[in-house]
């Protein structure tokens, strides 16, 4: 593989971080759509050196298509795939990782070329540090969650992929799934956890104050991705879900941009932290410093 640098789009999020981090890793970067025409045309504009689109009807599940966007990007010979933190992207990239037998990274912030090596650096610990990590492999990453804006250029030329690109998908079965996204979505009161929890027993802690409160349960990314304690339709932030309850508690988050987009339409927040300086107080309407082993049973031992 080359040190080309190949960017995948496929949902509706904000593009500028993803360009920007594409565009710092290589001089001509590359972009494989899936989606609307609108969308291709708004990555075209965005100082793409050509866009390879692929049609794909509105709702349609990243799997019927993600077989044809691994072997779009596969053609491009790419040394690094750059997409964005979101539903779709996720499902795409992994079938690239596969195509190319490729090094996964989450959370990047920043690639570079060594010669043959790939430098990767990625956010960890809620965003206040960076990993850096180096390969000869090709490396396909997930880009940290950035902002809107994107430098305007001459658009890139756009050419379609051929027809049946999408492949018909058949149900063979159906289950009960976790109904955390439509319950967090219509909750009056949702309680938050993040990676201030360290241990099972300070969640059940959480979960014991979420049943006093009458709340739903939430959690930051990690929690989800790293820790694997929550389904995803559990995380609020920028590139999963966003809440409107009339109270959220947060318990254990540092309240990094991504994740504070995510609740900025609660009424009230409530934040505990053993920081005091983190970001969180800067949002919430009321604080508690302290540990989180004391204040939390306290508190649901007073509404108890």
């Amino acid at each position: 593989m080359s040190n080309n640098v190949v960017i995948i789009v496929a949902d509706e999020v904000p593009v500028g971080t993803l360009l920007a981090v594409a565009k710092r890793a290589g001089t001509d970067v590359k972009a494989v759509v899936a989606g609307s025409r609108a969308l291709a045309d708004t990555v075209a504009a965005g100082g793409v050196a050509s866009v390879a689109w692929i049609d794909v009807p509105e709702a349609t599940p990243a799997e019927a298509f993600a077989s044809t966007v691994a072997e779009a990007v596969k053609a491009l010979e790419p040394g690094v795939v750059l997409a964005p933190n979101a539903a779709a992207s996720r499902v795409l990239t992994g079938a690239v990782a596969a195509e190319l037998d490729a090094a996964v990274a989450s959370s990047v912030s920043n690639v570079a070329f060594e010669g043959d090596v790939k430098v990767v650096d990625r956010l960890v610990a809620e965003q206040r540090a960076v990993e850096t990590l180096e390969t000869t492999a090709p490396v396909v990453a997930l880009v940290a969650d950035g902002s809107d804006d994107v430098e305007a250029t001459a658009a890139a030329p756009v050419e379609a992929v051929a027809e049946g690109a999408v492949a018909a998908l058949t149900i063979t079965a159906t289950h009960a799934g976790e109904e955390g996204g439509a319950s967090l979505a219509s909750a009056n009161r949702v309680l938050g956890v993040g990676r201030g929890l360290t241990s099972k027993d300070q969640l059940a802690l959480a979960e014991a104050l979420a049943a006093a409160l009458d709340a739903e349960i939430a959690c930051s990314l990690s929690l989800c991705d790293d820790y694997r304690w929550f389904e995803h339709s559990r995380v609020v932030g920028t590139s999963t879900q966003r809440i409107a309850p009339r109270l959220y508690v947060s318990v254990g988050i540092s309240g990094q941009p991504q994740h504070m987009t995510g609740v900025r339409g609660a009424k009230t927040i409530v934040a505990i932290n053993n920081d005091p300086e983190a970001p969180i107080f800067r949002a919430c309407a009321y604080g508690i410093v302290g540990d989180l082993n004391k204040v939390v049973p306290a508190l649901t031992e007073a509404l108890s």
